[in-house]
């Protein structure tokens, strides 16, 4: 019984915190945050030595294009650009929803409450052997599925 109550405790107060503006607000900014970290990542792994290392690339293909400065240059410079357009369009999006932070500090308090609370929950959850994620779609599915069966 207490593990029950536990999920559905821990999917009413999920549900609270992802109703909040903020909650949708920081979440873009989080993800813009790690679509920096990914471009960061993939800058780190396609440099042209860490390419001319890589088994998951035909070594004719690397022969072919590495070999020859060229060929080289112009992929160098391809990688170059795709990252400086992708680092732009990012920080063009943070920038964006920068202004959009204007939080009312109550509000900001209850967000900071509200997920302060999920987050021990969860920590309970996985205290308990679980997922909150996990138990988090199986209380969404009862919850969606539950009205749905009332009405049969």
């Amino acid at each position: 019984m207490y593990i029950e109550l536990l999920k559905q405790l821990y999917y009413q107060e999920r549900k609270k915190l992802e109703a909040m503006w903020i909650f949708k607000q920081e979440s873009k900014i989080r993800l813009l945050k790690l679509r920096k970290t990914i471009l960061e990542r993939i800058s780190e792994r396609l440099t042209i030595d860490e390419i001319s290392g890589r088994g998951d690339i035909a070594e004719e293909v690397k022969d072919s294009l590495l070999s020859n400065p060229d060929k080289e240059d112009k992929i160098r410079e391809r990688l170059d650009k795709d990252k400086d357009d992708e680092l732009l369009e990012i920080e063009n999006a943070q920038k964006e929803e920068l202004r959009s932070t204007n939080y009312n500090p109550q509000e900001y308090s209850d967000y900071l409450f509200q997920l302060e609370k999920v987050s021990a929950l969860e920590d309970t959850i996985s205290e308990e052997r679980m997922f909150p994620e996990q138990v988090y779609e199986e209380q969404k599915f009862i919850n969606e599925k539950g009205p749905a069966n009332d009405n049969k």
